[in-house]
C-alpha cells in the first residue's frame, strides 16, 4: 500500500500532487517554505525606452584596425536642417466678372449708391469718366492816335465714359475803340459721341450750336444736327475723325424767317508734333437742302506749346463763311494769341 504523510495545521490544507503516481499530499505550511518565484521584469515600450548608451571605453577596447574600421563606418553627425521660411501667403485671386461687378457697384450709374449725396454730378447718373478742362484769356490793346482793346475768353470740358463722350466749347469776343465796339460775338458748342459696339471706330454724334454778332444780320443762331462719325485714322499721337448727318438751323431777329433743313459735314483733326507741341484743325460744312437758302462753313485751326505748370501758349484763328449774309460781308475771321490753362 502506498504510504500516507499527513500533518495537521490550524491552516486549511492545500493538498498539492507533483505526480500523479505518488499519492504524496502537503500541507498549505510545506509550500510557505519554498523559495520565492523571481519576478518578470516589465516589458518597456520601445518607442519611450531610453537609449542604450554604449560603455565610454568600448572603443578603446577595440584593437588599433578595428578601431579605425569602426571610424570609418561610423556615419557622420547629422546636420540639424536648414529652417524653410513658411510660404508666402498670396491673396484669394477674384474672377474677373465679380470685378466688373465690384466696379459696378462702385460706379456714379446706380440709384441705390449715393456718392455723398452728391445727385446734383454728372457721373452720378451717367457713370465715371475722365474729365478734361481748359480756360483761355487773351487780351491786348493800344493807346495814343488810337485807343482799342481787345479781349478774348474762352473754357472747355470734354468727358470721356464708358459709354458716352460729351465736349462743350465757350469763347467770347470784343473789340473796342474810342468810338464804341468794333467785335462783339459770343459762341457755345457742344458734342455727344455714342462710340458703337459694332466697331470701335464707328460712333454716333449730336451736336448743337449757339452763335451770337451783334454785327451780324441776325442775334442768334441756333443748329442743331446729328449722325453717324468715322475714325479713318487713330493714333497715340493722331486722330482724325469725319463725321456726316443732317439737321437744321434757325436765325433769331434776321430778314430771313423759319426753319432751314440742312445737311452737315464735319473733320476733327489733331496731331502732337513732339510731347510739348500740338496742332488742330475743325472743319464744319452746312450745305441747305433748299438751293436757293445757300450754305455755310467754319474753319477753327489752332497750334498749341506746352508752357509748365499746366499753362500753354496758343495761336488760334476761327474763318466763318455764310453765302447769304443779308447785305453784310460774307467772310469773318477772327486770330488771337491766346494763354492757355489745363486744370
Amino acid at each position: 500500500m502506498p504510504v500516507t504523510a499527513t500533518r495537521q495545521v490550524d491552516e486549511v490544507e492545500f493538498v498539492h500532487y507533483l505526480q500523479p503516481d505518488d499519492g504524496l499530499r502537503f500541507a498549505y505550511g510545506d509550500i510557505q517554505l519554498l523559495p520565492p518565484i523571481p519576478e518578470v521584469p516589465k516589458a518597456e515600450n520601445p518607442a519611450t525606452a531610453p537609449a542604450e548608451e554604449p560603455p565610454a571605453d568600448s572603443a578603446a577596447t577595440l584593437p588599433p584596425a578595428e578601431q579605425e574600421k569602426s571610424a570609418e563606418e561610423e556615419p557622420a553627425a547629422e546636420q540639424p536642417a536648414e529652417e524653410v521660411p513658411p510660404p508666402e501667403e498670396k491673396p484669394p485671386e477674384i474672377p474677373e466678372e465679380t470685378i466688373e461687378e465690384l466696379e459696378e457697384e462702385k460706379s456714379y450709374g446706380y440709384l441705390d449708391y449715393v456718392p455723398y449725396g452728391q445727385y446734383y454730378a454728372v457721373d452720378y447718373w451717367f457713370g465715371d469718366a475722365t474729365w478734361k478742362k481748359s480756360a483761355e484769356l487773351g487780351f491786348n490793346g493800344q493807346t495814343g492816335n488810337t485807343e482799342t482793346t481787345s479781349l478774348r475768353v474762352g473754357a472747355k470740358i470734354r468727358r470721356e465714359g464708358a459709354a458716352t463722350i460729351f465736349t462743350s466749347e465757350f469763347k467770347h469776343l470784343r473789340t473796342s475803340d474810342k468810338e464804341g465796339l468794333t467785335q462783339n460775338n459770343a459762341f457755345f458748342k457742344h458734342k455727344l459721341d455714342w462710340p458703337l459696339k459694332l466697331h470701335e471706330n464707328w460712333s454716333l454724334f449730336e451736336n448743337t450750336s449757339l452763335e451770337y454778332d451783334e454785327f451780324k444780320a441776325f442775334d442768334m443762331r441756333l443748329v442743331f444736327n446729328g449722325g453717324v462719325s468715322y475714325k479713318p485714322y487713330k493714333t497715340d499721337a493722331t486722330d482724325w475723325t469725319l463725321s456726316v448727318g443732317s439737321g437744321f438751323s434757325q436765325e433769331f431777329g434776321s430778314p430771313q424767317k423759319g426753319i432751314i433743313p440742312e445737311a452737315t459735314m464735319g473733320s476733327d483733326f489733331s496731331h502732337k508734333i513732339t510731347d510739348s507741341q500740338k496742332i488742330a484743325l475743325n472743319t464744319d460744312f452746312f450745305p441747305a437742302f433748299a438751293a436757293d437758302q445757300g450754305y455755310r462753313f467754319t474753319v477753327d485751326a489752332s497750334y498749341t506749346v506746352a508752357l509748365d505748370h499746366g499753362l500753354s501758349f496758343k495761336l488760334s484763328a476761327f474763318d466763318r463763311y455764310d453765302s447769304t449774309p443779308n447785305d453784310r460781308k460774307r467772310n469773318d475771321l477772327d486770330y488771337a494769341c491766346l494763354l492757355l490753362w489745363e486744370f
